[in-house]
This record gives structure tokens, sequence and C-alpha cells, in this order.
């Protein structure tokens, strides 16, 4: 009697594409948020070049104004006390109060230039691209997440990947992706009800994924790239900051002003 040939569950294959293209799908949010750590000072140096100088200024200009206020205070309370004006210990008391504000203004300018300057040695974007089109391939395959059951030198080719993508070494990433090609192959699953419940798992790994990019890409510094992205958005930013130096500015100079009347009298 000729041996009878299992019939395959109508769904069969409807569901492994489904799971393969979620495989995809979760190795491309990776590439994603893992591409954030590297495309991060891109972005502050963006920043720094469109605003960088102006909030230089603005911090200046109001440490300048801040400290002319406490020297006001300083001398009217030595003039309302009757005391003779001790004008030398007056500027010492205000240099040890003002100087961690000057000290993290110095901080603030040297970082802002300092990411700036990255813009000069930025990598081109055929090389990025490249970069995340093989980092992608090979997260498919050896991603821990997506390959919990890898073995120990599967794991020590991720931390290679890794390595190299860091190093913006697409040569490696190349030689690692001829290396994987048998890497991270999807097994079979026994049952219907296995493949479904792993369709189940993909998706909410993957909504997690989502999830954790979408903050990501809330935060600092990418919550500025609408900004950076948008002329009009950039020029009324700058013009809010130039506004505020100004007003800093005349808060100095009238502070100025009733200092000298001050030490006039």
């Amino acid at each position: 009697m000729p041996q009878s040939i299992p019939i395959q569950h109508p769904e069969w294959d409807d569901l492994l594409k489904k799971r393969d293209a979620l495989h995809s799908q979760i190795a491309a949010v990776l590439t994603d948020i893992h591409s954030l750590a590297d495309f991060g000072p891109v972005v502050i140096g963006r920043y720094a070049a469109a605003f960088g100088d102006r909030m230089t200024r603005l911090h200046a200009a109001e440490i300048d104004a801040a400290r002319l206020k406490r020297e006001i205070e300083l001398v009217q309370m030595a003039i309302n006390s009757g005391r003779e004006l001790d004008y030398e210990n007056i500027q010492a008391t205000l240099d040890a109060e003002f100087a961690e504000w000057q000290a993290k203004l110095k901080v603030e300018a040297d970082n802002l230039t300092s990411h700036q300057a990255l813009l000069n040695n930025l990598v081109d974007p055929k090389t990025v691209q490249a970069l995340r089109e093989r980092f992608r391939i090979l997260a498919r395959r050896l991603h821990p997440d997506l390959n919990p059951s890898q073995s120990q030198a599967e794991a020590e080719l991720w931390h290679r990947v890794t390595a190299a993508y860091e190093a913006i070494d697409i040569e490696e990433l190349n030689a690692l992706e001829i290396l994987t090609r048998d890497a991270g192959s999807d097994p079979v699953p026994d049952s219907l009800e296995t493949l479904r419940a792993m369709l189940k798992k993909l998706r909410d790994q993957l909504d997690h994924l989502l999830i954790s990019l979408a903050a990501r890409r809330d935060e600092w510094p990418f919550d500025q790239l609408p900004t950076l992205d948008d002329t009009a958005a950039t020029a009324a930013r700058q013009a809010e900051l130039d506004a505020r130096i100004v007003s800093a500015e005349a808060a100095h100079d009238e502070r100025k002003h009733w200092l000298n009347q001050l030490l006039d009298h």
C-alpha cells in the first residue's frame, strides 16, 4: 500500500512568509535604533552650527547681567550699612560666586565648537547607506533578539559586526556578510500552533521596538530635527535667540547705569 503524503495546512506558507517579513522588519528597526547612537553627534553638530554661536552669546550676556545685578546688591548693602566701600573685596566675592557659571559657559562653548567641527568630517552618504544595508542583513542573521539560541561562535561574530559598524569598516562588514550567509537560518516550526505563537511573539517584539525607537527620536538631540530640517523654523529660532540676546544686553546696560549711579553717589 503506497505511503500517504501529509497534507500541508493551507495557512502554512502564508504564515511562514509573515514570519520572514516580521524578521526583516525587526532587523530594520534594530538597525535604526543602533544607528541613532552614531547619528546623534551629527544632529548635535547641525544644532551647534545653526544655534551654537547665538546660544553662547546669550548665556554670556545673561551671566554678565546676573553678575551686575549681584554687584548692585553688594554695593547697596555696603552703602546701607554705612561701611566704607571695599570694591576690591566685592569683585573677589563676585569672582567666587560666578566662577562655576563661567566654567560651565566655557565647557558649553567648547562642546558646541567640537560638535560643529564634526560636520567637516562626515562619512559620505553612499558609505552610510552601504553600512546600514550590511548591518541590517547581519542583524537579521546574528542579532540576539532574532536568534536567541545562537551559538557562542555566532555571538562572537555579532560582536565583530557591531565593532566594524562603529569603526565604519565596510570591508569587514562585507567579509562578515559572506562568512555568515549560512547563519541565522529559520528553523521550521513543528506545528501550526507553534508557528502562530511565534508570529504573536514577533509582532509583540516589533511593537516594543517601534515604541522604543519612537521614544529615542523624541529625545534630545533628535527632537531638534524638525526645526533643523525646516529652514523657516531654523530662522525663527535664530531670530528668537537674537531677540533674547538684545534683551539680555539691554538688561546689562541698564544695570551698569544703575551701578555707576550708586558708585557716583
